[in-house]
């Protein structure tokens, strides 16, 4: 776990947040300006805090009251900024080795990194010569020979293009799983974030508005109004079945404790292989709800669900509905009181295969 207990002065409002993060990743969301890099900074020492209370992987690296404010360099904490910062005149391999401690902290390797990250074909290349996703695996390379107790990413996914975004996701997600240190990311990007996490920090003029479970956190409002104010995104963890190439149909599956969920996606079926783990996305405008299961219709996915929430958005309605895994649904005020979808009541929810985007 990761405390953060601290009063840091900023020109316009104090950077006040104290919250325990759990270990794995935790995205912190919020509008610009709202003082999600201070956080950062405040846990890599880059930034003093007035008073207040840090302590990472164990280890307490500010503490006012006793006057304690370990120092940059020996606070084992791996930043990546969101230009990279790599070193021009030194190559690939020479950026990943600076500060590569040996004998500290999680005995992770430069050949582990290397090829953990896919830099192998890169090592004798210089940061010019190579793409923005290339110089963020570089960077994240660099952080974790350092032998960090947390890694902190900042904004890593603002200088790249959608492409290479999707080489840097599947990495960030490798290299939690793989090191099992707690990683902080900051995006102003929720799509982003919810393709790392379910789990989230929706920060607003340097407070905390909410820390938890993405769907847990639409039924605050003043959190909402913040993650509410782009198409809400839902994010579940499935794995492959079938794969199948005349069909052009991947066949997914969630389970938990005996319950099973399939759905069929429409996109890319060839990339997959049987038993891969991914995370598909579906719109929460994309999906449509019914208050009974439809024949002759082309929609291939019709999940049936008990509504747990029905939360309140402007002029229109979301709508929690757990089907084994949670889906936010929005629908419009009308629609619900046509339908008379009430909480506890029970629906289908309908999504065409073509809707599900998918990473991993």
């Amino acid at each position: 776990m990761t405390e953060v207990d601290i009063i840091l002065p900023r020109k316009n409002f104090d950077i006040t947040i104290s919250e325990t993060f759990d270990d794995g990743i935790t995205g912190i969301f919020g509008p610009s300006g709202s003082g999600k890099t201070s956080l950062l900074q405040a846990i890599a020492g880059l930034a003093v805090p007035k008073s207040g209370y840090i302590n990472a992987g164990g280890r307490v690296l500010l503490d006012s009251r006793n006057r304690i404010n370990v120092p940059v360099e020996k606070r084992r904490v791996g930043y990546v900024f969101q230009e990279g910062r790599l070193f021009p005149h030194m190559t690939v391999e020479k950026n990943i080795l600076y500060g590569y401690k040996k004998d500290a902290g999680n005995g992770v390797r430069f050949n582990e990194v290397v090829k953990l990250l896919n830099l192998g074909h890169l090592l004798k290349s210089r940061p010019w010569q190579i793409s923005g996703g290339e110089r963020q695996r570089t960077a994240l390379g660099r952080s974790l020979l350092s032998s960090p107790d947390i890694l902190l990413l900042d904004e890593p996914f603002s200088a790249v293009d959608t492409r290479l975004r999707s080489q840097i996701l599947p990495f960030i997600i490798k290299i939690q799983q793989k090191i099992r240190i707690p990683i902080l990311v900051v995006s102003h990007d929720m799509p982003d974030l919810l393709k790392l996490t379910n789990k989230l920090c929706i920060i607003k003029e340097g407070c905390c508005l909410g820390y938890g479970e993405y769907y847990d956190l639409l039924k605050i409002k003043q959190a909402l109004e913040i993650t509410g104010a782009g198409t809400l995104v839902n994010a579940v963890n499935m794995k492959v079945t079938l794969t199948g190439e005349g069909s052009g149909m991947t066949i997914l599956e969630w389970e938990e404790n005996g319950h099973k969920v399939e759905v069929k996606c429409g996109k890319s079926s060839g990339a997959y292989t049987k038993g891969q783990e991914l995370k598909i996305f579906i719109h929460a405008d994309d999906i449509a709800l019914s208050t009974k299961r439809l024949t002759d219709v082309t929609i291939q996915n019709q999940l049936k669900g008990i509504v747990t929430d029905i939360i309140g958005c402007g002029s229109t309605m979301l709508c929690i509905v757990d089907a084994g895994f949670r889906l936010v649904v929005e629908i419009t005020a009308e629609s619900c009181r046509n339908m008379n979808i009430e909480k506890g009541g029970t629906v289908w929810c309908l999504f065409k295969s073509v809707a599900i985007d998918i990473t991993g």
